[in-house]
């Protein structure tokens, strides 16, 4: 069930959820339409099995970037580094789900909508946490309203990955992108 669920993941960040047919799902799950009905009763439950268990292993990296070794700021680094990766290339291409799920379907489902704001509430907590850390050890001596810098540390993440998306961006790019954000803090 899980690598159907990343083939599924892959389906909707390549097509998005409303152009995604059932007859694209179940092949690019690799199901016959009858085992995914027996697995799901329709699309969107395919879909919000798809959507947590992305999120849950986006919030495995940002979990591990925060665990790591070094200074508040280092490890900010870290998850500034991972977005860089994964906003450029092939990978930035194929998108975030979560923020193609904020576009395509937060407005008409508040479900859905809820779902894309616990994900970017726990990303916005580490953030401040790392960005509280980083004014006790002084590895973030720039900072004075943690808040407001850990929602415009979010934001910029989100439009790094909006932005690698629609657009070929390079590593190089990304990594400026990461670099810059830090001077927030310095």
């Amino acid at each position: 069930m899980d690598d159907a669920l990343d083939r599924a993941i892959e389906v909707f960040r390549q097509r998005g959820y409303t152009a995604t047919s059932l007859a694209a799902l179940s092949e690019g799950m690799n199901l016959s339409r009858g085992s995914l009905y027996k697995a799901f009763k329709d699309k969107q439950s395919v879909f919000v099995a798809a959507y947590d268990r992305y999120v849950n292993a986006g919030t495995t990296r940002l979990d591990t970037a925060y665990k790591s070794k070094g200074s508040a700021r280092d490890r900010l680094e870290a998850v500034l580094n991972i977005y860089a990766r994964t906003s450029s290339g092939d990978e930035g291409q194929r998108g975030c789900l979560v923020v193609a799920t904020a576009v395509e379907l937060s407005v008409a489902d508040p479900e859905i909508a809820s779902r894309v704001e616990a994900a970017w509430q726990r990303t916005e907590r580490v953030l401040l946490r790392l960005l509280d850390e980083g004014k006790q050890d002084g590895s973030m001596p720039g900072v004075k309203h943690p808040a407001a810098t850990a929602k415009t540390i979010l934001c910029l993440l989100q439009g790094m990955r909006l932005v690698g998306k629609s657009a070929a961006v390079g590593g190089t790019s990304m990594r400026q992108v990461a670099q810059q954000a830090l001077r927030l803090v310095d």
